[in-house]
């Protein structure tokens, strides 16, 4: 036994570059293997799926999207991404309210690629089921963003006003409406239709029909008044007009009534207040009503006073 050992140690003693070459180039050989197919990836958001027999529904889900920890090769993950992944699992015997808590297995990931699970994060998911309800369900139309500064909704119109939706009866009996996706209300200068997704609640899984809508928004600009004290009221006479004409009172109010941002731009000297004397031939005092002209854009709400009081005097 002795000997035997001693002519292995000969001979190793002899060999013993042969030997550590070898083991340098199984060294790099695993290297190269290990980075071709034993490359890890994690890839987060993927959906989460729950299978269930004819007539049920899933009520309750604790997990919606889960991330998981690949391992494969360069060619796995060449073209892997969350969107043609998907996590189904199958619950076959279903009881009403149970609360069921299943660990999540690569036998329920839909993977077309080569790539091997390593984890899943989180590990299970707890589900609850219940019996498959229908309602008609008003929808309202989800917003998002703000209109430009002088513009308000007057109102929203979706059409249809109502949809079917199929469900968990315990989660359907709960809902009052169901809501689109958002629509984006920045840089609307004014009234628009456009076509929107209905948005599914996160509890359970839900079918609807019809799942686009059409919505409706009619914008209105912002309406407010301004009051403007002491307009002066000037006359309005025919060419060559030589008589002397007096107005009393001298200055009326004016109530004006436009888009906000109009209204705030508007200045006293911007509105001009008249009375018309072109075909008053006589000369005699009159009670004439108040004209007033004004940007374009604006509405005239009150004079007051409506009418004034002229008097025309003689030639001098």
């Amino acid at each position: 036994m002795k000997n035997s050992f001693s002519r292995f140690w000969i001979q190793v003693n002899r060999d013993k570059w042969l030997i550590l070459l070898c083991i340098g180039l199984a060294f790099f050989a695993w290297q190269g293997i290990r980075k071709t197919i034993g490359l890890e990836l994690p890839v987060s958001n993927i959906t989460v799926d729950v299978a269930v027999p004819e007539g049920w529904a899933v009520w309750e889900k604790s997990v919606h999207r889960v991330n998981i920890e690949f391992r494969g090769s360069r060619e796995d993950f060449r073209y892997m991404n969350n969107e043609q992944l998907k996590v189904v699992v199958p619950v076959a015997n279903p009881e009403h309210g149970k609360e069921m808590t299943i660990k999540l297995s690569e036998k329920f990931l839909k993977n077309p690629t080569g790539a091997k699970v390593v984890s899943f994060s989180p590990s299970e998911i707890v589900v609850r089921l219940d019996q498959e309800s229908e309602r008609s369900l008003p929808v309202k139309a989800a917003i998002e963003g703000s209109l430009p500064a002088g513009l308000e909704i007057e109102r929203i119109v979706c059409t249809p006003a109502s949809v079917s939706v199929a469900g968990a009866r315990q989660v359907l009996d709960e809902m009052e409406n169901i809501h689109t996706e958002p629509v984006d209300l920045k840089d609307r200068k004014g009234s628009f239709k456009e076509s929107v997704p209905i948005a599914l609640p996160q509890a359970g899984r839900m079918r609807v029909a019809p799942d686009w809508v059409s919505v409706e928004f009619f914008i209105e600009a912002h309406s407010s008044t301004e009051t403007f004290e002491k307009i002066p009221v000037r006359t309005m006479c025919a060419p060559g007009e030589k008589r002397q004409i007096s107005v009393q009172p001298l200055t009326v109010e004016i109530i004006v009534q436009g888009q906000q941002q109009k209204i705030e731009k508007l200045r006293a000297s911007d509105i001009f207040a008249y009375v018309a004397c072109h075909d008053l031939t006589e000369s005699a005092g009159y009670d004439l009503p108040v004209e007033v002209d004004l940007p374009t854009g604006l509405q005239l709400v009150k004079t007051e006073p409506a009418v004034v009081h002229i008097e025309i005097g003689t030639t001098h």
